[in-house]
């Protein structure tokens, strides 16, 4: 995988993690499409930045570092706690 499919299974599991996020009512992502799109970026620059790889722990913490670089996860209180490199389907966990 390289190239435009590294970026488009970036983006995949980033709308997996913002969607996620999305269903916390006090989610500060609900509010504006902007955060949502700021979050998707955050997210899809740490990803390709470990991509490619097909460790679910290392792809869960760039999606940690990407929800960070916003601050939104104290806000949140919830973590990516697994990738499933195959589907891009995130497994969410409490802090």
């Amino acid at each position: 995988m390289s190239g435009p499919d590294l970026e488009q299974a970036a983006k995949i599991i980033a709308e997996n993690v913002v969607s996620a996020l999305m269903r916390d009512q006090r989610s500060p992502l609900r509010d504006t499409v902007m955060s949502r799109d700021a979050a998707m970026t955050a997210i899809m620059v740490e990803l390709l930045r470990v991509m490619p790889t097909e460790d679910s722990e290392r792809l869960a913490e760039a999606c940690n570092r990407g929800i960070g670089e916003l601050a939104i996860t104290g806000m949140l209180g919830s973590r990516v706690g697994a990738v499933d490199p195959d589907d891009g389907s995130v497994t969410m966990r409490q802090e």
